[in-house]
């Protein structure tokens, strides 16, 4: 059972219990007004349109909200009105809804808004084929609706309104606390002495969490748009400078992680100020989130003490390492871990400029007014009709799955039938792990929420009652939707017959009912996801492996130049092939974790996979941390001598890259086995320096490793083709 204090601080980070509520009163009023005045009717469908909207969830400025928002509206009343027309004619309804699905699995793929406005618009749809009509019910049904829409509207408005900014500063306030997680696992990895280094490690994965919440961050905020909006108020430019901040004490970690795992053997290391040492930042990264969000004085303040007790463990872990004589070797690590706790200190004087001097409503009011006038750009659903594209696969099976659904539906006249339908659109996945999971997940749900749901109403409740069992269910389906479906599941279902016992009395049929039809759902999905043009990962990570392997070969040309010219070069020197790279790992490593999910027989080198991912996670991780070592550099001098050798390098991690280029069909059976093209992978320098220091030492280590795991990298390929001859 997690304690009030997490549970409330990872509130500010996903803000479930707010939207629980709003969802909740958006829902619950309609019905109050139903039930007041004997208009039930209208009332259920007015609530049930409020809530399904209102639980969407859009990011942006106030503008781009407005607009897609009244746009789902508007597609929900409009799928109402056809719903309540075709559902005399199965056929009609049936095509109706496939051509519907096909574009909702566009729009469900095309940002994090497409999911909830597609399952809402359908739903709608689906729920108006029950209550079939000629043109006045279907010109009163998107009256109702449309009523429910804007009623969902201004909740989601007033809602907006005392957050301003929310999106922007929870995007960056992610980025941080993704940092502190990646800080606490090192912490762990340390304590627990884990040496995991042939496949992707729970480090790499919080190490590549980091990049994917920059990303996010990147496409809600971008630098461009801070910029164009700093004259009107210079907030949102800050929050920029907190996530580069963020991705700058990443990098400087990066660095510093492996320097640590180069000096794990040496003699009197002082691991348990260490331990203490990394916990301090992980709390510093963690308060600084807070405080991006709260803007709360004693949040700003108490990242302030961490980071003076975190500089406070640095000077004993210093002292320590001077008293052992262990200063020089680990001159590069002490370096990084300087850099780190600046950007710490950097980050909370920024913060602490951010917040307001003025007063609390004078901040408010400001940046209500300005937080509307954020350029960008309207998402607009591209429409892909190229059968090899994934979404228009996904788009086809969606299509195909809800129309068979409301086929049968129709066609036999199914009480309630619209439930497979509904369960297929909700249960099917573009990936088929997923939807083996929504699967389970709903149908555990679904038998123990209707058979809760049908004993409890059996009995004849009065109808406050139903209405304060119903809110119960709404408030807790909405928490529970993206923590556990399970759980939402089975808080929907009791929902479901709840609103039905508001209309009608309910008997164990109903619960059977929805029973079957979700059963039969599930089992439509899955057979859509395994049968109708699935597009398994083994055929996509060839290429997501070659645009990272790709990536690292730029990221590594950069740091040839860099050192073989002596440049002194800043952090967003080499930030976009640093971004790029980790971008591409995340990619191919999410293909990886969507690939265990698949049949059995579909992970073919699943394993070896694995390890070439974690090599070139591993890759990058080095050349980050030699770029920190060039950028920590005052006055570097030319190093002609490492031309040749990096070439080395990117000749070996050339014909890796080359191999996967050439299937990226995802067929490795096609691997040639030709030793020419694998090789051994061994670089070796053909001149080295003359006089070293502590850098050049250093610089050489760190490609020699890079070496090494080139060599691996090919080594498995090797394998691989071996395997498959």
């Amino acid at each position: 059972m997690k304690s009030i204090h997490q549970i409330v601080l990872n509130e500010y980070f996903e803000p479930a219990a707010g939207r629980a509520v709003r969802v909740t009163l958006a829902f619950v009023l309609p019905l109050i007004w139903g039930m007041v005045t004997g208009n039930m009717a209208p009332a259920v469908w007015i609530c049930i349109t409020a809530q399904i909207l209102s639980n969407v969830t859009i990011q942006g400025s106030y503008p781009l909200k407005l607009l897609i928002l009244s746009g789902g509206v508007l597609a929900c009343a409009v799928c109402g009105a056809l719903g309540t027309l075709a559902g005399h004619h199965w056929l009609v309804a049936a095509v109706l809804m496939a051509i519907l699905a096909f574009l909702g699995g566009f729009v469900r793929q095309s940002g994090n808004y497409g999911p909830g406005i597609t399952i809402g618009v359908l739903l709608i749809y689906l729920l108006a084929l029950d209550h079939p009509g000629d043109s006045v019910l279907a010109g009163e049904m998107f009256a109702w609706i449309l009523i429910g829409g804007v009623l969902a509207l201004l909740f989601t408005l007033l809602a907006w309104m005392f957050v301003p900014f929310s999106p922007f500063r929870r995007s960056i306030a992610l980025t941080w606390k993704a940092l502190a997680d990646w800080l606490d696992i090192f912490e762990e990895a340390n304590e627990t002495g884990s040496s995991e280094n042939s496949s992707v490690t729970s480090l790499d994965e919080k190490e590549l969490l980091l990049r994917n919440e920059l990303n996010s961050s990147m496409e809600l905020l971008s630098r461009k748009q801070a910029l164009a909006h700093a004259k009107q108020n210079r907030y949102s430019f800050r929050l920029v400078e907190l996530r580069r901040m963020a991705s700058e004490a990443g990098n400087a970690l990066s660095s510093f992680q492996t320097l640590k795992e180069s000096v794990n053997d040496l003699a009197g290391f002082p691991e348990e100020l260490f331990h203490h040492l990394t916990g301090n930042l992980a709390q510093v990264a963690r308060r600084i989130a807070i405080s991006i969000i709260t803007h709360r004085p004693e949040d700003i303040y108490a990242a302030g003490l961490s980071i003076k007790k975190s500089r406070q463990s640095i000077a004993l872990w210093q002292k320590e390492i001077d008293g052992k004589l262990l200063t020089a070797p680990l001159i590069p690590m002490s370096e990084s871990l300087n850099k780190l706790i600046n950007v710490f200190e950097d980050a909370q004087m920024l913060i602490e400029k951010a917040f307001p001097s003025k007063g609390n409503m004078t901040f408010f009011l400001r940046n209500f007014l300005t937080g509307a006038t954020i350029p960008q750009q309207v998402p607009w659903v591209q429409f892909e009709f190229n059968f090899r594209s994934f979404t228009f696969r996904f788009a086809l099976r969606l299509a195909l799955g809800m129309g068979i659904g409301i086929a049968v539906y129709k066609y036999f006249h199914i009480p309630h039938g619209y439930w497979i339908a509904m369960t297929v659109m909700i249960v099917l996945q573009p990936e088929f792990g997923a939807t083996i999971k929504k699967a389970f997940h709903r149908m555990k749900g679904t038998v123990l929420g209707v058979v809760v749901g049908t004993l409890i109403f059996l009995f004849h409740f009065p109808l406050p009652v139903n209405v304060a069992i119903v809110t119960v269910c709404s408030l807790l389906m909405t928490w529970y939707i993206l923590k556990n479906y399970a759980v939402a599941a089975f808080f929907i279902t009791i929902m479901v017959i709840a609103l039905f016992h508001l209309i009608e009395p309910v008997t164990w049929q109903l619960g059977g009912i929805r029973l079957i039809n979700t059963l039969a759902g599930c089992g439509l999905a899955l057979l859509g996801g395994f049968a109708f043009w699935p597009l398994w990962e083994k055929y996509r990570f060839p290429l997501l492996i070659y645009q990272a392997i790709d990536a690292n070969r730029k990221y590594l040309d950069k740091i040839k130049n860099a050192l073989e010219k002596g440049e002194k070069k800043s952090f967003n020197d080499f930030i976009r092939v640093r971004r790029e790279a980790e971008m591409t790992n995340n990619n191919a490593f999410q293909s990886l974790r969507r690939m265990e999910e698949e049949p059995g027989k579909e992970q073919q080198n699943l394993q070896q996979f694995y390890i070439i991912t974690g090599h070139s996670v591993r890759i990058t991780r080095l050349l980050n941390t030699l770029n920190q070592q060039i950028i920590l550099q005052q006055n570097p001098a030319p190093m002609p001598w490492v031309n040749s050798y990096i070439s080395g390098i990117d000749n070996s991690l050339q014909r890796t890259e080359n191999i996967f280029g050439n299937n990226t069909s995802g067929d490795l059976k096609n691997i040639p086995v030709n030793r020419k093209d694998v090789g051994s992978g061994e670089v070796r320098p053909k001149s080295y320096p003359g006089k070293k220091d502590v850098f050049t030492e250093t610089i050489l280590s760190l490609l020699n490793k890079i070496a090494g795991e080139a060599t691996g990298m090919n080594s498995t390929t090797e394998e691989i083709s071996d395997h498959l001859k």
